[in-house]
């Protein structure tokens, strides 16, 4: 009994400080954002923190893994209800613009931009935000099995679009502050997307989206 409340401890002690790390990355940065603070915003030693992750590096790599093993479940969540038909192409728009709109993506960035010159990290990162990806791709695999667009190739494409459409509008939140035109690039994209989700490549026989393999 005294091994596993100890164990129990530990595990929360450890879940605290990432998170903590989290919370100190969004408001101060990357850069900016030290082991003392953790531990000291955790209200943990900086004994305990070193025991749990012995550098920073650790400490970051697992609150990006965190970061993103949170947003996968969240998109599999999701998926879900769109087996159950509860959601439709439009909420899904809506539930993306969620969170590429708020502390999540932001934090995303933090990661991304340092993942650009240190390699370590993004070697990290990369198996990561593949599982991401991979949920997404669920999600868009039963949109096409309940709307039947003609390939799978197209549907990968159209969400690829959907999600390059609301990552750039999220760049843009963090100096434009505009609900009424970011809501009116969404409504314009959704009825956009029911077209393509529903009637793709009908016109002429042509794919909508040309393969790899199109001249």
């Amino acid at each position: 009994m005294v091994k596993r409340e100890k164990q129990a401890r530990s595990i929360a002690t450890r879940e605290k400080l990432i998170e903590t790390a989290l919370d100190v990355i969004y408001d101060v940065g990357y850069n900016r954002a030290s082991t003392p603070e953790f531990s000291e915003r955790a209200g943990v030693s900086r004994g305990a923190l070193l025991h749990h992750f012995p550098t920073r590096a650790d400490i970051i790599v697992a609150a990006m893994e965190k970061l993103l093993s949170d947003g996968t479940r969240d998109i599999r969540n999701i998926a879900g209800k769109v087996t159950q038909k509860q959601l439709g192409t439009d909420e899904f728009v809506d539930f993306l613009w969620s969170m590429f709109s708020d502390r999540f993506y932001y934090l995303s960035i933090e990661f991304i931009n340092e993942a650009r010159t240190d390699e370590e990290l993004r070697l990290k990162m990369m198996p990561v935000v593949k599982k991401f990806h991979e949920a997404l791709n669920e999600i868009w695999a039963e949109f096409q099995t309940r709307e039947h667009p003609s390939s799978s190739h197209e549907a990968q494409v159209i969400l690829n679009l959907t999600v390059c459409l609301v990552r750039g509008m999220g760049i843009q939140t963090v100096l434009k502050n505009d609900p009424e035109y970011f809501a009116t690039l969404l409504d314009a994209w959704k009825t956009i997307l029911r077209q393509l989700v529903k009637k793709p490549s009908e016109v002429g026989k042509t794919p909508l989206f040309a393969t790899q393999d199109t001249p």
